[in-house]
């Protein structure tokens, strides 16, 4: 081989070299980049993620001065939402009124609603018949299907139209343990006397009310659990001395 042909081998050995280095630091920085895009996104999404947590333990918080927070899912009676649907709504327990806020199950297709105690004609648990699941998640039996777990509040709105929300409690680990909250909740309201409020605002102011129907309502409430037995002849005695 001549000096030329050395010199041109040489040159060729060098360029070879040369590219290969070029395709090995290309390579080189395209997984630099794929690293990078793969952090970044995985920042993204723990930032979300973070985000979304803070947004969900904020929306959980009972609303300032109120009394006590139960969670419910809605079941029906607001005329732009029909269906039940599930997610979790708050209720707060105000002095005034309750007040349901929407969490972060609920926020994208429910909203808040305020209902004045003085808005509201009647308030009661109705049952609900659970199924043969519940049952046994709740270590039930056959006997106690039935579980009063529906919250009913009749209302009028501020359109000045008669409305009748459901609720069904959700605090609470089980449907057992659900239903003994509904419990919980009434004798809360009576021990704030919110129950009193709202039984006075029923009561007749004449005797030209219907005195009857009055009673046949209170006799709902002791018999949902709402009011004691010695209240419900108090109040029946209250009324029969209208007559």
């Amino acid at each position: 081989m001549g000096l030329f042909d050395k010199i041109k081998d040489t040159a060729n050995q060098a360029k070879d070299t040369a590219a290969k280095f070029a395709d090995e630091k290309g390579i080189s920085e395209k997984v630099a980049s794929a690293a990078s895009s793969l952090k970044k996104a995985y920042d993204d999404t723990a930032a979300s993620m973070k985000a979304h947590k803070e947004e969900s333990a904020e929306l959980k918080k009972p609303l300032e001065g109120a009394i006590a927070r139960y969670e419910f899912t809605y079941q029906g009676g607001l005329e732009d939402i029909p269906k039940p649907k599930s997610g979790a709504w708050g209720m707060n327990i105000m002095p005034d009124m309750f007040a349901f806020r929407v969490t972060i199950t609920t926020k994208d297709w429910l909203y808040d609603l305020d209902i004045p105690y003085d808005d509201i004609s009647d308030i009661r648990i109705e049952k609900r018949t659970i199924s043969n699941a519940e049952m046994w998640l709740g270590a039930g039996n056959d006997a106690n299907q039935q579980q009063e777990n529906v919250v009913v509040i009749e209302y009028t709105d501020k359109e000045q139209k008669k409305q009748t929300l459901r609720v069904e409690m959700l605090t609470g680990t089980t449907i057992y343990n659900q239903a003994a909250k509904c419990k919980e909740l009434m004798a809360l309201l009576r021990r704030e006397n919110i129950l009193e409020r709202l039984q006075k605002g029923n009561t007749p102011s004449s005797s030209g009310d219907d005195v009857l129907a009055q009673i046949e309502k209170l006799s709902k409430l002791r018999d949902a659990g709402v009011l004691s037995e010695e209240e419900f002849t108090a109040k029946k005695a209250d009324l029969l001395a209208k007559l």
